[in-house]
């Protein structure tokens, strides 16, 4: 990370670079403000501790020369100020600055805003990789992914593809797997014979029989018409059983005996149909405990798991994030990097399911072509690795910790608020027990998007 520090005291530059010095540090220093104006179109610095008062060029001076030239990167600016002049450290944050300190400072609060700069340069560099891969080949068909455990399962699919055994696919719910399971039949001899796919969750108990081997007319009360049920729909081709972990043991037996021996008898008939289909299950349960609980036949799981394969959650391939929320997004919005931050920090547990939905509707409700975290629906970002959300506030003097830790509290609850109610600031206001002009005041002051 590139500090650079804009003071006209000499000693105030040495003493502040003593204490920022460290590995992963590059420190510059200027000793006015447009020597510091030039070398920030130049060395183009990641942290800027800038001096208010300067000569040739002051702190809040430089500031509004980042708003006469939008195209120059602006680091993260603190201003520097003396206590008699906080007043115009506020001017400055209302132009462009992000914190200030105060003169004399505490070497532990400047070190800590160091800290807190690295995880932002750290997270950019994330993005901006993972943006970077996205000019490689995405994926697999309609499997997205160019993290290595989808590289590792896209390198499985062709030999899977190649052969005649079983299938069975595991994830969580979300993640794929019907995907995985038409992937598998594209790339398979099958490709030109059907692809069927049945939801063992979604079938009513009493209708997965006939659902699966079909019906002969009258073979129960509301069977007018025969079925020919979905073996027998696929035959030649592909049958995709998803969450078979679902299916009541009595129809597990009838589905090993479909199996072993290549036939169908439909419900109400004697008669046994030959079929030739290939079998991909998929489930989001632990079927061994289920075969220990007795939920689940344990030859037929032996039967099913001629291969396996895994889709990992959406939490353990952070790099597919980026690629999969910019499909989703389409060419005609962008996300903010607040946005991007915020969708690489959140865990997913509807995996890409969850994913989609909430890109598809921030896209929907968006105002502009920016979508921002608030769209999203998702909390603010808290820094990249962090094992706690306190840890950036364990370097800071306990006063200074615990107003930030108020305002974040207040900034999360009026967030909430207004997206409870659909944006309505008066709705929100009497939702916070606050007047609405107060309301008003906090989005204007509190950099709300």
């Amino acid at each position: 990370m590139r500090i650079l520090i804009a003071d006209d005291e000499a000693n105030a530059r040495y003493g502040m670079a003593r204490a920022l010095a460290g590995e992963g540090r590059e420190l510059i220093e200027a000793e006015d403000g447009e020597q510091a104006w030039s070398l920030i179109q130049d060395e183009y610095p990641d942290l800027l501790y800038l001096d208010l008062n300067m000569p040739r060029l002051t702190g809040l001076e430089l500031l509004q020369r980042f708003a006469q030239h939008p195209a120059i990167g602006k680091p993260e600016i603190i201003v520097v100020t003396a206590g008699d002049t906080v007043d115009q450290a506020i001017e400055c944050i209302r132009a462009g600055a992000d914190d200030f300190l105060t003169k004399p400072y505490e070497v532990e609060r400047l070190r800590a805003i160091a800290r807190r700069a690295e995880r932002r340069v750290a997270m950019q560099a994330q993005v901006a990789s993972l943006q970077t891969q996205l000019a490689m080949p995405p994926g697999c068909g309609s499997l997205l992914g160019i993290s290595s455990p989808m590289k590792q399962l896209f390198n499985r699919i062709p030999r899977a593809a190649s052969t005649a055994l079983p299938v069975l696919i595991r994830g969580e719910s979300g993640t794929g797997k019907e995907l995985l399971a038409r992937e598998i039949h594209r790339s398979s001899a099958r490709a030109d014979g059907p692809y069927v796919a049945v939801n063992m969750a979604a079938v009513s108990a009493p209708l997965i029989e006939s659902e699966l081997f079909g019906h002969v007319k009258g073979a129960f009360t509301g069977a007018e018409q025969p079925r020919e049920g979905v073996f027998r729909s696929a035959h030649r081709g592909t049958l995709f059983l998803d969450e078979i972990g679902d299916m009541p043991v009595a129809v597990q037996t009838r589905l090993l005996r479909v199996l072993q021996e290549g036939v169908v008898q439909p419900v109400g008939s004697e008669q046994s149909i030959q079929i030739d289909v290939r079998i991909i299950s998929a489930t989001h349960q632990d079927l061994e405990q289920a075969i220990e609980e007795k939920l689940f036949r344990q030859d037929l799981y032996f039967r099913l798991r001629g291969i396996e394969l895994c889709i990992p959650p959406l939490r353990q391939r952070h790099e597919d994030i980026v690629l999969l929320a910019g499909h989703f997004l389409g060419d005609s919005r962008h996300f903010t990097a607040d946005a991007m931050t915020a969708l690489l920090q959140h865990p997913w547990p509807g995996n890409v399911r969850e994913l989609k939905q909430r890109v598809e509707s921030a896209s929907a409700m968006a105002e502009d072509e920016h979508v921002n975290r608030i769209d999203l629906g998702l909390k603010a970002a808290t820094g990249l690795g962090e094992p706690s959300r306190f840890e950036k506030y364990l370097d800071l003097p306990l006063t200074e910790a615990k107003n930030q830790l108020v305002e974040e509290f207040e900034t999360l609850a009026i967030e909430r608020a207004l997206q409870l109610e659909s944006g309505n600031i008066s709705a929100a206001a009497r939702r916070l027990g606050i007047h609405r002009q107060s309301l008003q005041q906090k989005l204007k002051n509190g950099g709300f998007d």
